[in-house]
């Protein structure tokens, strides 16, 4: 069986340097059980920027298209999930300034 490889791009924007290690130990933990239930392995980077992304790396092995549809649904949903916890993670930091 095929796994597929992801790489999640994390927007650290915004986060403290000292805390960027623990913000990306907290994603990934929330996205484990998602990457698993695609049976894909996962590749988490941290960017200068406020937005996530996730990217598939070897795109022809989905190819179906119900399945490209369900997993780019699946992305979105995490997508938004991660910005929410990004947003949070801007007003706590506000909240203490």
């Amino acid at each position: 069986m095929k796994t597929k490889a992801f790489v999640m791009y994390v927007g650290v924007a915004g986060i403290r340097t000292e805390d960027i290690e623990e913000y990306m130990a907290k994603v990934a933990s929330k996205t484990s059980e998602f990457f698993r239930s695609l049976e894909g392995e996962v590749i988490y980077l941290p960017k200068e920027t406020y937005d996530c992304k996730v990217e598939c790396i070897n795109p022809e092995y989905i190819t179906d298209s119900e399945l490209v549809r369900k997993h780019t649904e699946m992305i979105k949903e995490l997508n938004q999930e991660l910005n929410y916890q990004l947003d949070e993670l801007k007003n706590k930091k506000n909240e203490k300034n």
